[in-house]
């Protein structure tokens, strides 16, 4: 079996594991208890998938500057990539990278790969040092204002250093190149050579696309930057509107620490797709951890997951678009 059948079957089996923890959290906590709760947000299902829409028109925002650096591109084109990128990573086993992968082809005919692929990887590591700055400052609010037991603190501060040095990394080999490195790794590993001679010209315009885009205005990228910090505050308002309409008295700072846990605890586990079950998990621990029923916790991540299918369903109908125009161009042609 080759490592991306072991991977996938990887996936599938967390991805079914996560779903069989989240039925059983239901099952726990009450389904008549979830859906009463469900019942009160009522129409303010919608504001939250308003809410979502504004922070991936922001992501939307931060990636047209971000890609301004080659040639601009139509910015419904990249609304409807982000739209459609966060269906797929709810939809697809690929521990969230599916969509990401998608961004780059969806745009294609506006930008060609060899710019594409650069300009999302940059943009995403401008949303991972903005969601690294958000975690940061929400933990440390969180671990002054709040009494949070120590084992959770040490167990958040190990994942936020682990991510902080993950990203480093990532920074690292951008800014320097990975042609060079995987030229030296190429000569360790005999079977890696074939593949770098065929892709060395693709991996050197790959470094050269990111020169430039280290290269760009500091201005935009900072621009960019906060796109992204802001887009991560909608994340907790929307977590703030659930709980307000639930009828819970809200707390800013505990609103903030239930936001930054469950990114912590997502991006501990992102390996399972779509971080089934244990972002209701984590929702269920960070309420109780400040208070709040244990129901509440779970019924906002149970939203919160409504919202995320309801942008799969989404992405659904938009593929069936495209599909339907692809084939309509295709007979035009033969015509």
């Amino acid at each position: 079996m080759s490592n991306n059948k072991r991977q996938f079957k990887l996936r599938i089996i967390s991805g079914a594991l996560g779903f069989l923890l989240f039925v059983i959290l239901i099952y726990r906590v009450g389904f008549r208890v979830i859906v009463d709760n469900f019942s009160k947000i009522g129409a303010w299902f919608f504001v939250t998938c308003l809410i979502a829409l504004a922070w991936i028109f922001l992501q939307s925002l931060a990636w047209a500057i971000v890609q301004s650096a080659f040639q601009p591109v139509p910015f419904l084109t990249l609304f409807r990539a982000k739209v459609m990128a966060d269906g797929l990573n709810t939809l697809l086993p690929t521990a969230n990278m599916g969509g990401e992968a998608a961004r780059a082809l969806i745009i294609k005919k506006h930008s060609p790969l060899r710019e594409g692929i650069p300009g999302i990887v940059f943009d995403k590591t401008l949303e991972y040092l903005a969601s690294l700055f958000y975690l940061g400052a929400g933990l440390f609010l969180s671990i002054i204002y709040l009494k949070i037991p120590e084992r959770l603190k040490i167990s958040a501060l190990v994942v936020l250093a682990t991510t902080a040095v993950g990203i480093t990394i990532l920074v690292i080999l951008q800014f320097k190149g990975v042609f060079n490195i995987l030229r030296k790794l190429a000569k360790v590993f005999p079977k890696g050579r074939k593949w770098f001679r065929e892709e060395e010209e693709v991996l050197r315009q790959f470094d050269s696309n990111m020169r430039l885009l280290f290269s760009h205005s500091k201005f935009k990228t900072l621009t960019a930057w906060l796109l992204h910090v802001i887009s991560r505050l909608l994340g907790a308002l929307e977590i703030y509107v659930i709980l307000k309409v639930m009828g819970i008295p809200v707390s800013i700072i505990k609103v903030i620490f239930i936001s930054v846990f469950v990114v912590i605890v997502n991006t501990a586990f992102f390996i399972i797709p779509g971080q089934w079950g244990t972002a209701e998990g984590a929702n269920m621990l960070a309420a109780a951890t400040v208070g709040y029923p244990v129901s509440a916790g779970l019924s906002v991540g149970v939203v919160r997951r409504a919202r995320k299918i309801f942008f799969a369903a989404i992405t659904v109908i938009l593929l069936l678009i495209r599909k339907e125009k692809i084939k309509l161009t295709r007979s035009q042609d033969e015509d």
